[in-house]
C-alpha cells in the first residue's frame, strides 16, 4: 500500500495505490479508515473493487446512513421504509403526493446486490422511457455537500467508479486550513455564526427534470430555514466551515444583502485553487472516500454514459466515542436528542451514543450472522428469538460466541 498526498486540499487529501481488495485484511482497512478521518479525501486508485463488495466495505467504518429514509419514517409512523415505498410504486393515496414522485425516483436509481443490500447509482444513463437510472443524471453538479441542510447529515461518503469515467472528474475543497487562516476578528465571527438553509431547484444540479430535483429537495434540505452553525468537528476531529454553496440562504440576524456580503467574502478566500482537487479519471474503477461535514464536492465533465456508485455512512467504528459536530449550546444539545431518535427509529447499527452506549448491531437474527459472519445453532437461535439472550450480550471471538465478561 502506497500512500501520497493529493495536490491541493490544503494539508489534507491522500492517494493510496496498491490496494489489493481480495486480500486485504481488517486491520489494514481500518488502519486505511483512521488515516481517512485525519486526511478528509481519501482516493484509493484503480482499486479493483466491484460495486456488490462496496457497502460490504464502507459498513466496516459504520452503518449506511440517509436523510430520506429517517424523513419517511418521521412523516408515516408505523410503516417501515420499503412498506411507505411499496405503497408509492402502487400509487397508494396515503401517501402524499410529492413523496410518491420522490420515493419511485429513488427506486429507479438504486441497484441491488445479491445479498439483497440497496447500492445508489450516479449516472447519466436512463432506461427505455428515458427515466433517470441515477442521481444527478444530468447538467452540472455544483459544489455542495449532501444533506446539509439538516441537523443530523451523514458524515461520510464513498463513491466507487465503475463505467466510463475517464473524462469526467469529482472535485473536492477543504475548508479547515482557510478557517485557521483568517484574522482572529473574524474568525470569532465564524465561531459564532448560525446559517439558515432552503433548498432551491437547480441550486445545485441545474438543468435536472422536477422529479429529479425533488430527490434533491428531499436529500439536501426538506424544511426551510433550518439553522446550523457554520464552524463544526469532523468526525476526525478536525474543525472547519459546514458551507454548502447550495443550500445556505443568510445568516441568522442579518438582513439577506448582509448575508450575501459575508458570503461573497468567504467564497473570494475560499473557493481557490490551494484548497481544492479536481479528480480527473485515468481509470474506471477508483474509490473515492470523503468526508461531508467540512469538505465540499462537485462533478465536471462527460456524463453521459458514466456510471458510479455511492453510498453514505457512519465512521461510528473508527471512533472513539460519540462524534460531537457542534461546538456551541443549543445546537449540541439538539444533536444530540435528535440523532438519538434518528438512529433508533432509522435501526442505525452500531451508533456509538452520547451516554457513551452503542446501538445494537443487529435488529434480527439473519443481520446478526452476516455481521459476524457465522452460522448460528438451532439451540442459540431458539435461545435468542425467546429473549433469553440478548444480542447486546454477546461477542464473537474466532467465529464463536462468547457471553461478554466471561
Amino acid at each position: 500500500m502506497k500512500v501520497t498526498k493529493i495536490p491541493g486540499l490544503g494539508r489534507f487529501g491522500i492517494f493510496i495505490d496498491d490496494v489489493d481488495f481480495t486480500t486485504i485484511t481488517d486491520d489494514e482497512w481500518t488502519e486505511i479508515g483512521k488515516l481517512h478521518l485525519q486526511n478528509l479525501v481519501t482516493i484509493i486508485r484503480d482499486c479493483k473493487l466491484t460495486w456488490d463488495k462496496q457497502t460490504d466495505f464502507c459498513t466496516k467504518f459504520g452503518d449506511t446512513r440517509y436523510g430520506v429514509r429517517y424523513l419517511i419514517l418521521k412523516k408515516y409512523p408505523g410503516k417501515t421504509f420499503t412498506q411507505v415505498a411499496q405503497l408509492a410504486m402502487q400509487d397508494d393515496p396515503s401517501v402524499d403526493e410529492i413523496d410518491r414522485i420522490r420515493l419511485k425516483s429513488i427506486f429507479n436509481m438504486q441497484e441491488l446486490t445479491p445479498d439483497g443490500k440497496h447500492v445508489m447509482r450516479v449516472t447519466g444513463k436512463r432506461d427505455e422511457k428515458g427515466n433517470a437510472l441515477g442521481m444527478f443524471a444530468e447538467g452540472e453538479l455544483l459544489w455542495h455537500s449532501n444533506e446539509s441542510g439538516t441537523l443530523t447529515f451523514t458524515p461520510g461518503v464513498a463513491l466507487l467508479g465503475a463505467e466510463n469515467m475517464i473524462g469526467s472528474s469529482t472535485g473536492f475543497l477543504t475548508t479547515p486550513d482557510y478557517y485557521e487562516n483568517v484574522s482572529n476578528a473574524f474568525r470569532s465571527e465564524l465561531d459564532e455564526m448560525i446559517l439558515i438553509h432552503r433548498f432551491t431547484p437547480g441550486r445545485i444540479n441545474p438543468g435536472l427534470r422536477m422529479e429529479q430535483d425533488e430527490v434533491m429537495h428531499a436529500n439536501m434540505c426538506p424544511e426551510d430555514d433550518i439553522e446550523i452553525p457554520i464552524v463544526m468537528r469532523s468526525p476526525g476531529g478536525i474543525i472547519g466551515l459546514h458551507y454548502s454553496a447550495n443550500t445556505i440562504y443568510g445568516i441568522k440576524g442579518m438582513t439577506k444583502e448582509e448575508s450575501d456580503s459575508v458570503f461573497a467574502e468567504i467564497d473570494k478566500e475560499l473557493f481557490v485553487d490551494k484548497y481544492i482537487y479536481d479528480h480527473w479519471y485515468k481509470s474506471n474503477n477508483d474509490f473515492c472516500l470523503f468526508d461531508n461535514s467540512i469538505t465540499l464536492h462537485r462533478r465536471l465533465g462527460d456524463i453521459k454514459d458514466r456510471l458510479c456508485y455511492r453510498i453514505q455512512h457512519d465512521y461510528s467504528n473508527l471512533q472513539e466515542g460519540f462524534w460531537q459536530p457542534y461546538l456551541h449550546e443549543p445546537t449540541a444539545k439538539k444533536y444530540e436528542e435528535e440523532i438519538k431518535y434518528y438512529v433508533n427509529l432509522a435501526g442505525i447499527k452500531g451508533f456509538k451514543m452520547p451516554d457513551g452506549t452503542r446501538s445494537p448491531i443487529a435488529r434480527d437474527l439473519m443481520d446478526y450472522q452476516e455481521y459476524f459472519k457465522i452460522e448460528l445453532s438451532e439451540i442459540e437461535i431458539i435461545n435468542f428469538k425467546s429473549g433469553y439472550w440478548k444480542f447486546e450480550d454477546f461477542i464473537v471471538v474466532n467465529g464463536e460466541l462468547q457471553k461478554q465478561g466471561t
